[in-house]
């Protein structure tokens, strides 16, 4: 993960120079090692870049800012092998200028970026649309403090911060939420395709990539070509990535999104060094280590097997592990788990990225639904095309027909009010229904939720979806050996599957169907065909009844019950009195878990950095 610590403020004033030049005397005595970039005009950037090749700092010609991570050009046809990045000065005048529009529209990649235009004092922060560098800013005494990670800043001796409970009580709901707000006031994320815009001391955010406006720029709705387009794309960002790296840890499901990745990977002209492992969960619904065994002998790799926990693995003390983070992680709890057994391999192989297939189903769309014809209606009516996509929304969600026609009448062809359903993630009884925000939906399915009517219902979802996927990951690399690195989150990639409808991504009403028709060169035809997964839900289960009287200690008597964020009497049958823990459930109370970790952490120190 790249590293870095960033002070902004008014040149002009004297008062805001001092107070940066004694925050930055802190930093650097606490970080000698860190490098500098003094851009000038109340702009200085610390960072400590990742070890390899995978990101750099590109600074910008005439002062005007610097770009940390790593950047491609939008041109696909160019070869990853020789591209450079080179910004000369008409175009970093350009970027500035722009508002930070420009580097979207020329690169793509994983990456902050900080712009100085001097003319006007004004400074830019934009992350890019992948979320991969994380992005996080708070304001003190008028210095704006942007890093990526905010342990760092320990030694500038901040004042204390508070919990935020109502992003506590909407992380419950729903882990994966991408909202600005963060679980301590006064500290806010900056989401992926976002700037934050500073001029004297005043700032506003908003976002530069919005998946609305590229989802309302059709593409081509020809299967056929659609295919290519993917095909060709996917296997081009493959590429790009690959050229950064020359060894890879490579974790292989068995599923199709993380088949189709390697066989790209397999065909790419700079391949890294490659070990593929295959975590067997062993209590899933169905093994995928068939498969993952037929996509290793396809590409011609030796697979790695490792069970999913060792016998060790618990839930214990070594959840404290975790550092002080902005917001609590779910997924971050299976990192302590067995985080020491879990790095071996990567550290056996050297690996500089650990690299898996998530995203396919958010991008492909993968969902019981019926949104082949209620997006065809809603598009273009019922014209002579209507009647298979009919036939494939009744496979797809297993609906009657009248089902069907129903949902198509209203969504589709009447456009009725609709929202995203939320299903299993509707309010949790444990959770105090007075601390929940008023507008719950409103509140976990922003920011791109908002004034999108004029967009078919299940683009909508899809829209929503990618939120969610882009803001899950939250890196913890005091407890990993190599970064994670999802290389389908991918910019090009993802605008040709928001521009490409969801009637053509699942035609036939096969989810994903798109996907098996791009990959069928390079993905074994079992895989292509399967359309079945497994789930580590019954491991879980288990491994929480296994733990099951620290965890009843840690929620009952923690910070998350002293604030009354939930109900201790709502939560005993299932910790006291041994109630099966059922899958509506299971999900918030291991997001009740993850806060209540996050909590005690930051209680510990006072709620100080």
């Amino acid at each position: 993960m790249y590293s870095y610590a960033a002070f902004i403020r008014n040149a002009a004033n004297p008062q805001f120079n001092d107070v940066a030049r004694q925050l930055m005397d802190r930093f650097c005595h606490a970080h000698p090692e860190w490098l500098s970039i003094d851009i000038g005009n109340g702009l200085s950037v610390f960072h400590q870049p990742p070890l390899g090749r995978s990101a750099e700092a590109i600074t910008l010609p005439g002062d005007r800012g610097a770009i940390l991570g790593t950047l491609f050009p939008k041109d696909l046809r160019a070869s990853p092998r020789d591209w450079r990045p080179i910004i000369h000065e008409a175009l970093a005048e350009d970027i500035v200028q722009s508002r930070g529009r420009r580097p979207l529209d020329h690169f793509w990649g994983g990456y902050v970026a900080f712009l100085s235009d001097h003319g006007s004092s004004v400074h830019l922060i934009l992350r890019d649309s992948s979320g991969k560098v994380p992005c996080y800013w708070l304001m003190h005494h008028g210095i704006t403090i942007v890093t990526s990670r905010i342990g760092i800043l320990a030694a500038l001796n901040l004042p204390s911060f508070s919990l935020n409970a109502r992003y506590i009580a909407g992380f419950i709901v729903e882990a994966e939420m991408a909202q600005r707000e963060c679980a301590v006031t006064g500290i806010t994320e900056l989401l992926a395709g976002e700037c934050r815009e500073i001029k004297n001391s005043r700032s506003t955010q908003f976002a530069l990539w919005d998946p609305r406006v590229i989802a309302r720029q059709r593409a081509p709705v020809d299967f056929q070509e659609a295919s290519r387009q993917v095909r060709q794309v996917t296997q081009a960002c493959v590429d790009f990535w690959a050229s950064k790296y020359d060894r890879i840890l490579y974790r292989l499901s068995g599923g199709l999104d993380s088949s189709a990745v390697l066989g790209c990977l397999k065909n790419s002209p700079r391949m890294p060094r490659i070990t593929c492992l295959h975590v067997d969960a062993g209590g899933t619904d169905q093994s995928e280590l068939e498969f993952a065994r037929l996509a290793a002998d396809a590409a011609g790799m030796e697979l790695v097997v490792q069970p999913g926990y060792s016998h060790h693995a618990k839930y214990d003390e070594r959840i404290f592990l975790l550092p002080k983070s902005p917001k609590p992680s779910v997924a971050n709890l299976g990192v302590t788990l067995d985080y020491e057994s879990r790095n071996l391999l990567p550290a056996k192989v050297h690996a500089e990225a650990i690299w898996d297939g998530e995203g396919g189903d958010h991008l492909f769309f993968s969902a019981r639904s019926s949104y082949e014809a209620v997006d065809y209606a809603f598009e273009r009516g019922l014209g002579s095309g209507f009647a298979p996509h009919v036939r494939g929304a009744i496979r797809q969600s297993g609906s009657s027909l009248w089902g069907v026609l129903g949902k198509t009448v209203r969504f589709g062809l009447c456009r009725g009010p609709w929202r995203p359903h939320l299903g299993q993630h509707q309010r949790p009884a444990f959770l105090n229904p007075a601390i929940v925000p008023t507008d719950i939906d409103s509140y976990i399915w922003q920011p791109w939720s908002a004034d999108a009517s004029d967009l078919p219902p299940g683009k909508r979802l899809q829209i929503c979806l990618l939120a969610w996927l882009i803001h899950r990951h939250r890196p913890v690399p005091e407890l990993q050996y190599a970064s994670e690195h999802h290389p389908l989150f991918s910019q090009p990639l993802m605008e040709l599957c928001l521009e490409t409808p969801i009637y053509t991504l699942v035609q036939g009403g096969m989810n994903r169907a798109l996907e098996r028709a791009a990959f069928r060169d390079c993905v074994p035809e079992r895989i292509i065909r399967r359309e079945n997964k497994g789930s580590v839900t019954t491991t879980v289960m288990g491994k929480m009844r296994e733990c099951l009287p620290f965890l009843r200690d840690l929620v009952l008597g923690g910070v998350l019950a002293q604030e009354r964020i939930i109900v201790r009497s709502a939560l005993e049958p299932f910790l006291v009195a041994n109630r099966p823990l059922n899958h509506e459930v299971l999900w918030p109370f291991m997001s009740c878990i993850a806060a209540e970790v996050w909590a005690r952490k930051w209680a510990a120190d006072g709620w100080r950095i």
